[in-house]
């Protein structure tokens, strides 16, 4: 085997909120044969996997993860006319970067996103009016076939004929792994969602984003506007996760009079109308008073009412309590479900 298989890694250096315990066993995979390989050991050992990007938009148990972690670390990339094909593990700030300098536009709205681009497909990041559903022509994915819903909760060993590609003739392996292209179609994008979000036997391996030509020097005046409003408007100064519940949308609902009045108090307060009767759920937080609010080391960001930061020493079970505090007060205020953006990884 010529990848290294650590034991009792801890996960916290590896996450953007510095939070976690150790893994049972985890590696690095620089390409795709390394990702086979490491998904060959975990069938071996039935081991659950968990793929780590940049460790952005997650949340790690106290007692770390009982399987494989495989940090994907594939980042290469190219550019041809106006798209990029990119490896999962390469950061999406570096590809905003790329993009910019070779005249590209369709990807200025990602600037100052943390994590990488497989995270962002797979969650179908967005901001600013844009999301990676928007420019992702294609998704080239491994996937493990003949295994239940929880594919790698319980890899079965014993799976013969590995298929990487149409021609193998290999049929010695014990998986029945194959390599699948998903067009944008078959992605299935939707608000913060996949169809790799919804199948755990599916790991992305890399994807070729369409942008558009574009004005260099536009699209570097629009970065850095980003970049500042982020800064104006987000938390640096602790660790975050990033936005920690999704933004819930009220279209349909704007008959009931709660919601009615809600809308029309926050298009009152932002001068628009908001956009698909979507409320931000910061501003949700905010309205319930729990900008501030702190639980242990986890604590409701003052700047941003939809960050929960790691203000020192903090535990996992401090953001699952103050979570629980956020949406209960939310729900019994305006009868709104708010619902994690963050992956819970270990629980």
């Amino acid at each position: 085997m010529s990848i290294k298989i650590q034991k009792n890694i801890l996960l916290a250096q590896y996450t953007t909120l510095k939070i976690g315990g150790a893994a049972r066993f985890f590696c690095e995979a620089k390409n795709e044969e390394e990702i086979q390989e490491a998904v060959k050991f975990a069938g071996e050992k039935k081991l659950p996997v968990f793929i780590l990007g940049g460790g952005s938009n997650i949340l790690v148990s106290d007692k770390g993860f009982g399987g494989l972690v495989i940090r994907i670390l594939n980042s290469q990339f190219s550019i041809l006319n106006s798209r990029i094909n990119c490896g999962a593990g390469i950061l999406l700030s570096k590809i905003v970067s790329e993009s910019v300098k070779s005249g590209l536009t369709g990807l200025e709205w990602a600037a100052g996103i943390p994590g990488t681009v497989g995270g962002a497909v797979w969650g179908n990041a967005g901001a600013f009016n844009g999301s990676m559903g928007e420019i992702v022509e294609s998704v080239r994915a491994l996937e493990i076939l003949n295994t239940k819903s929880e594919a790698l909760n319980n890899l079965k060993s014993q799976i013969s004929n590995l298929k990487s590609n149409p021609n193998s003739k290999n049929s010695n392996t014990k998986y029945n792994i194959q390599y699948t292209i998903y067009n944008k179609r078959d992605c299935q994008f939707s608000y913060r969602d996949s169809v790799f979000k919804q199948n755990p036997n599916l790991i992305i391996l890399s994807a070729i984003l369409k942008l558009k030509k574009g004005d260099k020097a536009e699209s570097e005046k629009k970065v850095k506007e980003i970049l500042a409003e982020r800064k104006e408007k987000q938390p640096f100064d602790f660790p975050s996760s990033g936005s920690f519940f999704k933004n819930p949308c009220l279209a349909g609902r704007r008959a009931e009079t709660k919601s009615q009045k809600l809308l029309e108090e926050f298009e009152k307060n932002i001068g628009d109308k908001a956009i698909k009767d979507v409320i931000p759920a910061g501003y949700l937080s905010g309205r319930v008073g729990l900008r501030g609010k702190k639980i242990g080391g986890a604590t409701v960001s003052q700047r941003h009412g939809n960050f929960l930061v790691n203000a020192g020493k903090a535990k996992a079970e401090d953001f699952i309590i103050l979570a629980a505090i956020i949406k209960t007060r939310v729900r019994n205020k305006f009868g709104i479900q708010l619902k994690e953006e963050v992956q819970m990884v270990g629980f």
